[in-house]
């Protein structure tokens, strides 16, 4: 063999051997950073699946919570109704009521109110006529002076 063609391969080798010396630290290397991403991927998705549990849990409350909301707005919903009901009916009891008390209550009102101006007219002319019996009424003349005079004044 010619020298030439020994060094070609004495490089080769060489250059094969360094390549395999750096190839596997490398290799080693990458493996134990495949190894720590797989064990992270785990806890991930361990934690992940805690999550979707927990996560699945809610949305049950949320269901249940949902529900009896449901069935409470049903239930205002019926008490609405015959609260409504109740005051419908009220409404018609008072309207029937008022209109069969309304006119006896207003005429007998009227009644009262013109007994009241009677007495009073009758009460006022009697006492009238007392007073102009006993008294006489002082009346200011055009100097200040006051004058009697009787109460009973013709025009």
């Amino acid at each position: 063999m010619s020298p030439a063609l020994q060094v070609a391969l004495f490089l080769a080798c060489m250059a094969v051997v360094c390549l395999v010396s750096v190839l596997i630290p490398l290799s080693i290397l990458l493996y134990l950073q495949v190894k720590r991403i797989a064990r992270q991927m785990d806890e991930a998705k361990s934690n992940m699946e805690e999550m979707i549990k927990d996560s699945r849990t809610m949305v049950q409350n949320i269901s249940h919570l949902s529900t009896h909301a449901n069935q409470q707005l049903d239930e205002l919903d019926k008490i609405i109704g015959i609260a409504r009901k109740w005051s419908e009916q009220a409404d018609y009891f008072v309207e029937e009521v008022g209109s069969a008390v309304e006119l006896p209550v207003l005429k007998a009102l009227r009644t009262v109110k013109m007994l009241g101006k009677m007495w009073r007219f009758i009460v006022g002319a009697l006492a009238g006529v007392s007073q102009q019996t006993d008294h006489k009424v002082n009346q200011p003349t055009k100097h200040g002076h006051s004058e009697k005079v009787s109460p009973i004044v013709t025009k």
